[in-house]
């Protein structure tokens, strides 16, 4: 009861607001303890959980009207992906009205009634994970923003997919959150500072001293096991790993660089030893790439979204170098640049939310011709298209990338083989 009328309560308090600012607005500040008081906790996900990584295979992607990028970058996701657009019901056939005419493809867009505060549907989207019986789900948190219709795009987003909806008591932000979907997460400090329950204003260390509630949590209800808490190297007000940071496969990690006289180049080259010194979970040392970014560009804010990789650019003469560390660490995936209304600590990572593939979800890895069998018609498949006589599908290749070194070759079908013979 006590939640519902807190929900009335912002929603008149918004009902007013244009478009929201990324960080807080003095009105917020003035009631940022609010946001403790929506929290909850529902029973955990059957485990073993394992946490579902950016650049897993995905059937769309989270937006919200009115949009937060352009309608050229909707259209060229459209071709091949679901736009799910979050809107306000009085204003669905204006979004419907803007996408259409704009050229995007309108039978991959798919309409999630209900307001938003804001347009970072990457913050305050819904987590995704796998449970112990294979089944897709949504684990939310709160939102570290007051803003409740933004803080309801979890359930909206379930309750739209049919897909179970969890929660647990800790506030966070998505676009403080990267996971390699192997049980390995990295975010900034305040993944601890900003929950109480945790004790500590430490903002400085690399790693942070551990946060058990917090950690407790991501184990139960996310699958996490490693869970990397570093001091924000930029030393802004968002304080998200998205403007410094991305992981781009299970074993590789961009970072951005910066010149040596710039102001946060002793710490952003501090995360890079702290990196450096841990392991994938492969065991295997990080595979670290730097992009350049001496006026602050945001090209670790990109979203991986099946074989493409949206790339802010700011029309700079810097937006070559970086796209080329992008072929250089994804050669099989096509990069597309885009420009927008970027900001160094808000780009296009923050303002998209991808939407896993539930079906090609339940697939094992190995089962490369999606039949629900491991055998060796797998093994043929991959071995044809090592030898190019017969290539695979983009989703078929994360399949029978089995030691995720993003290359499908014969250390694939050993494994794939061993798979088999158990």
């Amino acid at each position: 009861m006590k939640l519902f009328y807190l929900t009335i309560l912002f929603t008149f308090l918004f009902c007013e607001q244009s478009e929201l600012p990324k960080g807080f607005t003095k009105d917020e500040l003035e009631r940022k303890h609010l946001i403790f008081e929506t929290m909850h906790r529902t029973v955990p996900p059957i485990g073993p959980v394992r946490s579902i990584a950016e650049y897993e295979p995905m059937q769309g992607v989270l937006i919200r009207y009115p949009f937060g990028i352009s309608t050229s970058l909707i259209s060229a996701m459209s071709e091949d992906e679901i736009i799910y657009c979050l809107v306000a019901s009085n204003s669905q056939s204006s979004a419907y009205n803007a996408m259409n005419s704009a050229g995007v493809n309108m039978e991959n867009v798919e309409f999630i009634l209900g307001s938003t505060d804001s347009y970072w549907t990457r913050d305050y989207g819904p987590w995704w994970i796998v449970d112990g019986n294979g089944e897709i789900g949504i684990v939310d948190f709160s939102y570290n923003r007051p803003r409740p219709n933004d803080n309801q795009a979890p359930y909206k987003v379930s309750q739209h997919l049919n897909v179970p909806y969890f929660s647990a008591d800790f506030v966070s932000t998505g676009g403080n959150y990267m996971t390699d979907g192997f049980g390995i997460s990295a975010s900034t400090h305040i993944a601890y500072t900003e929950n109480p329950e945790c004790n500590t204003n430490d903002q400085y260390s690399i790693p942070l001293n551990s946060c058990n509630y917090v950690d407790d949590i991501l184990d139960e209800y996310y699958g996490i096991n490693t869970y990397h808490v570093v001091a924000d190297p930029n030393g802004e007000y968002i304080d998200h790993i998205d403007c410094w940071g991305k992981f781009l496969s299970p074993t590789k990690m961009l970072i951005r660089e910066v010149p040596s006289n710039h102001i946060q180049y002793e710490m952003i080259e501090d995360v890079v030893d702290y990196f450096s010194s841990v392991l994938t979970s492969e065991g295997t040392p990080w595979q670290i790439y730097r992009v350049y970014t001496p006026n602050d560009q945001p090209y670790t804010n990109s979203l991986i979204l099946n074989n493409k990789v949206y790339v802010p650019i700011m029309n700079s003469s810097w937006d070559g170098p970086a796209i080329e560390v992008y072929e250089q660490a994804l050669p099989d995936y096509i990069i597309e640049p885009f420009t927008g209304s970027w900001q160094a600590t808000d780009a296009l990572h923050c303002r998209v939310k991808g939407i896993p593939d539930l079906d090609f979800m339940q697939f094992s890895p190995g089962d490369v011709n999606m039949d629900d069998s491991i055998n060796v018609l797998d093994v043929v498949s991959v071995v044809n298209h090592v030898l190019g006589l017969n290539y695979l599908t983009s989703n078929q290749i994360l399949i029978a990338d089995i030691n995720n070194d993003d290359v499908i070759n014969v250390l694939d079908v050993i494994q794939i083989v061993n798979l088999i013979i158990g």
